[in-house]
């Protein structure tokens, strides 16, 4: 009975020199389902990297412009460029008859400026850090924080040159423009709500890098930047505004220095509302992929 139990098992193991062949394994998911979001704990950890995000946002702005004639000059051209590209070709185009349409379209170009520029950096913050990523623990948001936040600079050279130049456009400046920072603050939100779950992506596919900026292109003709919202029928206002969350801040904007008047708060509730679901929801994906992003990237 021994001699044909090893002939037994003999007959059934591979013959010598033989590979044997393993089921293939299922494929790890880069979204872990099982990570629990943990809000508080994750701000807790982000402010005790204060200095970490620091870092990345003086690092980003140092190199920028690094080896530019005109430095941050550049900041400046665009906003102006657009300007006269809408002065020229659009004016007409919108049909507007307002002496302000300059002035309230500038204002929401220097808005526009930042978002789009703080959003594609924010995007791609994680893939540019790809050598620190690999290297040092850090809270993966800290590299997007800091991006979007080295485009602050720019933003203030930029008011300044919009509250030197709206009277000479035909725009108002009074009382209400000291509520210039409630839009700031709204795109400044919009920007990380958009930067985060794209530059979590990003990691594992690459094609959202080029997403995020045609996307973004795209925008600018679905937010209030060339034509004001006044050019939609009042029943679709508030479901524009939700639905684009640049809506709100750049009609404030607008309203602001084009008509000297208090935004209208409606809207920004609308796009705030909108901002806050795809900044938590966001977050929540950048936490789920959390997991292998060092090993990928």
């Amino acid at each position: 009975m021994i001699a044909a139990s090893e002939r037994s098992e003999r007959g059934n193991s591979p013959p010598a020199g033989a590979t044997t062949q393993r089921a293939p394994e299922p494929a790890e998911s880069i979204y872990d389902a099982s990570a629990r979001f943990r809000p508080i704990e994750s701000l807790r950890e982000l402010w005790s990297y204060r200095e970490v995000v620091w870092s990345f946002g003086l690092r980003r702005l140092r190199t920028r412009y690094k080896q530019a004639v005109f430095g941050v000059g550049w900041a400046v051209v665009q906003p102006l460029a657009f300007l006269a590209l809408f002065l020229v070709f659009l004016d007409r185009a919108v049909g507007s008859s307002d002496d302000s349409y300059a002035a309230g379209s500038y204002a929401a170009l220097v808005g526009w400026q930042f978002a789009s520029t703080a959003m594609t950096a924010g995007g791609s913050a994680l893939v540019t850090e790809s050598g620190m990523l690999r290297k040092v623990f850090f809270p993966r948001e800290a590299p997007v924080l800091g991006a979007i936040g080295a485009y602050l600079p720019d933003l203030a050279i930029n008011t300044v040159l919009l509250l030197v130049l709206v009277p000479f456009l035909g725009g108002t400046i009074s009382w209400v423009s000291f509520l210039l920072p409630i839009p700031y603050l709204a795109l400044c939100l919009t920007a990380v709500a958009v930067g985060i779950p794209f530059a979590a992506l990003a990691v594992y596919y690459r094609d959202f890098l080029y997403a995020l900026p045609i996307g973004i292109q795209l925008l600018l003709f679905a937010s209030p930047v060339a034509y004001p919202v006044t050019q939609l029928p009042a029943q679709w206002r508030h479901l524009y505004a939700f639905l684009n969350p640049m809506v709100g801040p750049l009609d404030a904007l607008r309203r602001l220095f084009g008509e000297g008047v208090a935004p209208d708060w409606s809207l920004l509730v609308a796009s705030g509302a909108s901002t806050m679901l795809i900044l938590v929801t966001g977050y929540r994906l950048l936490k789920a992929l959390d997991r292998r992003m060092a090993d990928v990237v």
